[in-house]
């Protein structure tokens, strides 16, 4: 006569769920696709926000993009150390959710801003940001792109390129020798980067203090060492 035995329990666990499949975007874009921004050393490669949209309306139809309210309800979030940041996060046709992506919200010198500091236009440009980075980090979307920035800071343009000094003058004061034009180019690219408001405030405070005429052209009077520190040290004033 056979006894019945009984199977020792196992603690094996069950099987896990398959990860979810977010789409692979890694080979969409197309020189057509790429834009630039800056001039001289300052010059980088990106690929417009609303081409993005595009991009992800034709190759992963159904995901929007969204960004996590705050604790107030408002899509701005405060870091420890009192600067604001927002969270991006995707969605998918069949209730798919990537991880919450953050980016900072930053000023046009890629410092980031205050919380009490943060403007509407701070909001928007920085949600648009966050769809970018977003859709690189989750999809693949423009990969190429960033692979070149830096990685701590996927908003920083490349890094400037030593430029060659312009031929100093005998006889003349180091803040008056003349700008090369590699210098000049990247002044004119950090001003050309500020936003209407803050392009007008700059133009008037650079003509009160060089003592030009209220209807004189900025870029032309953009010649010496001393133009270029001044810009340099008042640009994050008109931000």
């Amino acid at each position: 006569m056979h006894k019945n035995v009984m199977q020792p329990e196992t603690n094996n666990p069950p099987p896990s769920s398959p990860s979810l499949q977010f789409p692979n975007l890694g080979n969409v874009i197309t020189t057509d696709d790429v834009s630039q921004k800056g001039t001289g050393s300052y010059k980088a490669d990106y690929v417009n926000w609303c081409r993005t949209m595009h991009l992800l309306h034709d190759h992963a139809p159904g995901w929007q993009f969204h960004l996590t309210y705050y604790v107030d309800n408002s899509h701005v979030w405060k870091a420890p150390n009192g600067t604001a940041y927002v969270l991006g996060y995707f969605t998918g046709p069949n209730g798919e959710r990537t991880p919450d992506f953050p980016q900072a919200i930053m000023d046009n010198r890629n410092n980031a801003i205050a919380y009490e500091k943060v403007s509407a236009r701070d909001l928007t440009d920085s949600h648009r940001r966050c769809l970018c980075t977003a859709a690189a980090a989750h999809f693949g979307l423009a990969w190429q792109l960033w692979a070149r920035e830096e990685v701590e800071n996927p908003m920083r343009d490349s890094a400037p390129a030593a430029s060659t000094p312009a031929a100093k003058i005998d006889g003349i004061a180091d803040k008056d020798q003349p700008l090369s034009k590699e210098d000049r180019e990247d002044c004119l690219g950090l001003i050309q980067q500020l936003s209407p408001e803050g392009l007008q405030s700059f133009l008037t405070a650079f003509r009160g203090h060089f003592c030009l005429s209220d209807s004189a052209k900025v870029a032309p009077a953009l010649t010496s060492v001393k133009h270029r520190n001044w810009v340099i040290k008042t640009l994050k004033n008109h931000v």
